[in-house]
């Protein structure tokens, strides 16, 4: 888990490249803490220069630094995340007559490339970006994994090639222009990143999610393929699995998670897992626990504070034999603004809750308690359909289908869901513009092209459960872990991003995923005897629960100056007539969600106008 950056040019010098990926290897220093290097590797098609920031989790010796080269000195790669299958493609490598100098993951990747090419990268269970130096074929690869776990970031300015792991250094170095479109999706659909290249800087690329490019060197440019085809592997799922029992079914989830599990449990260094006090990571630490013994966990939240995920974290310490520590702080008005500020460094890009600042308390407190890796849930509710909405959306596709007798028992059932729910209708309300295509800001100005969120009837739901993995939902929630956990030096491992499990979870039918008013039933039945029931069967959805004042002790006040100070540079930005004072007060924001995500995107905006 790393940082990388590298930049080539076939006719600038090499000391401007080293200048380059320098800055951008000094701005990265908190993805990869243990180590720094800067490596020219002048070719004959031009100047190529690597740099790498190692957080060191697998073979800690210094023999697995990067830029690392393979033992015939014809590759050398750069790479950010972990091959957690790498023991088992190892040995597969030293049976074909392939040699290591290191324990690490790294090596396994150059090995592999040898061995397989580019088919190499479909062997992989992991989270991954790399680079990698072919120095014989004067190729360049720029590689990224199924989910986008790991962010590449890449730009082509002035006869340069750069690519880096990070954003800050780039758009300082080439002068980019913030993003307005980012911005704008963002604020009214709450997707910043998707399956596309969008980033908040005009100009800067994202290599996407389960895409590769090869760049020749003597005729320097980045297009992007697709190497991972999630919707053909999907629909071969749907079909293999539709002649299988409900038991079968079941046991085969079970023993594909607990691999996903065990394999995340691969670490030189000390790991705990991240509890949100809800199915998903308590299931991950569960299982956690049954495979690795004593385990440690991490949650936002008091035992004694009933808004809180506290006592269901308690509940499940005492049933699983975990060890958890609390996150609650309690915040002084200077403490709560040094945490925005912090945050909004690391993710370098707009955020539209405070619940991103409650993320980032946990992993500051993991890490200054001495962990490195964090086990999480993320992936769950895209995987097995945990969010409302696709209640709605099955309802309508059983209608559409004619499938009368389902949609009548679909429907009773659905009922005991909303009536868990009641209590959040306002804020259902308040967000159905996400979905109609009617969401709008009354108060910015910014350019920006439409997104349909909702189902057509006609589509099968896993289809749309997968635009969620890949589009409109986890993308963007992967920037948030991303950008926190590496700010504190930590390695975020989410298992339900294994490949394996998420095809899986995709193909499986509607009827495994929701039933009797529940989301995610499959991953419920196989949770059954180690968790607690009331977080197995609870219908509600709490995520971080924020202290619902945060915005009125200081940190409303401190948002508000910020705007009203940058009236002038962001006027352009406005529609005519808004006062920042009178729009963005701490009532109105904590009241509006959409007015906090508004002023949190302009304070940023005003900073990279």
């Amino acid at each position: 888990m790393c940082g990388i950056a590298g930049a080539f040019s076939p006719n600038r010098p090499e000391e401007d490249l080293r200048r380059v990926v320098g800055e951008v290897v000094q701005s990265q220093f908190r993805r990869g803490p243990d180590f720094q290097a800067v490596l020219a590797l002048p070719q004959a098609s031009g100047s190529l220069v690597f740099g790498h920031d190692r957080l060191s989790i697998i073979d800690l010796s210094e023999h697995s630094n990067q830029p690392l080269w393979d033992h015939t000195q014809r590759f050398c790669i750069v790479f950010n995340g972990e091959i957690y299958n790498y023991l088992e493609l190892r040995q597969e490598l030293l049976g074909l007559g392939h040699h290591f100098r290191t324990q690490g993951d790294t090596e396994v990747i150059l090995e592999a490339y040898k061995a397989w090419g580019k088919a190499a990268w479909e062997r992989f269970i992991g989270m991954f970006a790399f680079a990698l130096l072919d120095t014989q074929a004067q190729q360049l690869w720029l590689v990224r994994d199924r989910f986008g776990v790991k962010p590449l970031f890449y730009l082509m300015q002035g006869g340069v090639l750069a690519f880096a792991s990070s954003t800050p250094a780039l758009a300082r170095h080439f002068g980019l222009q913030p993003n307005l479109e980012y911005v704008h999706r963002g604020l009214l659909y709450y997707v910043y990143e998707d399956d596309i290249d969008i980033t908040p800087y005009v100009g800067l690329h994202a290599l996407p999610a389960g895409h590769h490019a090869c760049v020749d060197l003597h005729q320097p440019r980045v297009q992007p393929e697709r190497y991972y085809d999630l919707p053909t592997r999907v629909a071969l799922r749907v079909q293999e699995l539709a002649a299988l029992e409900e038991k079968v079914l079941l046991e085969h989830l079970e023993v594909t998670l607990k691999s996903a599990v065990a394999l995340r449990l691969r670490s030189d260094v000390p790991l705990a897992v991240s509890l949100s006090g809800g199915l998903d990571s308590s299931l991950v630490a569960a299982m956690a626990a049954q495979a690795h013994g004593h385990v440690v966990g991490f949650c936002y939240g008091h035992p004694q504070a009933e808004r809180s995920e506290g006592p269901l974290a308690q509940a499940l310490a005492q049933k699983a034999g975990i060890e958890v520590h609390f996150v609650w702080p309690e915040l002084s008005p200077d403490a709560l603004i040094q945490a925005f500020e912090e945050t909004l460094e690391a993710q370098d890009a707009p955020f539209p809750t405070l619940s991103i600042l409650a993320q980032n308390f946990v992993y500051q407190r993991a890490r200054a308690e001495g962990y490195k890796v964090l086990l999480g849930g993320q992936g769950g509710d895209e995987g097995f359909m945990g969010y409302r909405k696709f209640f709605l959306f099955q309802l309508r596709h059983l209608w559409h289908t004619r499938r009368y007798g389902e949609l009548a028992h679909f429907a009773l059932g659905s009922l005991q869901l909303l009536g868990a729910e009641l209590y959040k209708i306002g804020l259902f309300w308040q967000n159905r513009g996400r979905y109609t295509g009617q969401s709008h800001s009354r108060n910015l100005r910014l350019p920006g092209r439409p997104l349909e969120l909702g189902a057509s009837a006609e589509q099968a739901p896993w289809v749309r459960q997968m635009f969620d993995v890949t589009r409109y939902s986890l993308p963007t929630l992967l920037r948030y872990e991303d950008r926190n956990s590496m700010y504190h030096s930590i390695e975020s491992r989410l298992p339900f991003l294994d490949y394996r499990v998420m095809e899986f979870g995709l193909a499986l039918p509607v009827s495994l995923k929701l039933r009797n008013g529940y989301g995610k039933w499959a991953l419920r039945q196989i949770a059954r005897d180690k968790i607690p029931e009331p977080i197995r069967l609870a219908r509600y959805k709490r995520g971080f629960d924020v202290i619902q004042d945060w915005l009125l002790v200081g940190l409303g006040r401190h948002l508000q100056s910020q705007l009203v100070s940058s009236q002038a540079l962001l006027k352009d930005l406005l529609e005519p007539g808004t006062d920042l004072a009178k729009t963005y007060t701490p009532e109105r924001m904590q009241q509006q969600p959409r007015l906090l995500a508004e002023a949190i995107s302009l304070v940023w905006l005003a900073r990279k106008l």
